[in-house]
Parts: C-alpha cells; sequence; structure tokens
C-alpha cells in the first residue's frame, strides 16, 4: 500500500486523539474501563504503527514505508 506522510500522520493524529480521550474520560469517570480498554486495544498499535510510517514515508507523492528489521 503507498501512502503519503500527511495520510500517516491524520491517522497518527486520529489514533492518539482516540486513545488520549478515552483515557482522560475514565479518569474522569465518564466512562467504565471495559469501554475505555475497548478503544485503547485497537486504537494504541495503529497509532504506534502510523507513527513508525510517518517516520519512514517519503515527502512527495505515495511511498511503500520500510520500518526495518
Amino acid at each position: 500500500m503507498r501512502m503519503k506522510k500527511t495520510t500517516v500522520a491524520r491517522i497518527f493524529w486520529l489514533g492518539a486523539g482516540a486513545c488520549i480521550i478515552s483515557s482522560g474520560l475514565y479518569f474522569m469517570g465518564l466512562i467504565p474501563l471495559p469501554v475505555c480498554a475497548a478503544v485503547l486495544i485497537p486504537a494504541f498499535p495503529v497509532t504506534v504503527l502510523a507513527l513508525f510510517f510517518w517516520w519512514m514515508a517519503g515527502q512527495s507523492g505515495g511511498d511503500i514505508p520500510f520500518i526495518g528489521y
């Protein structure tokens, strides 16, 4: 899949926002722990992978990100 750096940055910010908002709502007592976990479990790995892909993506056009071994 080819990705632009701006597209991957948007995915990162959406995932990070979901993690921060759900954690904040849990700590304020507005949502229970299972709901917070249901958001964090899929959102956190997507956020970390998007950060890696953003780091490795090229500036112009589409690029195939390579994280390395």
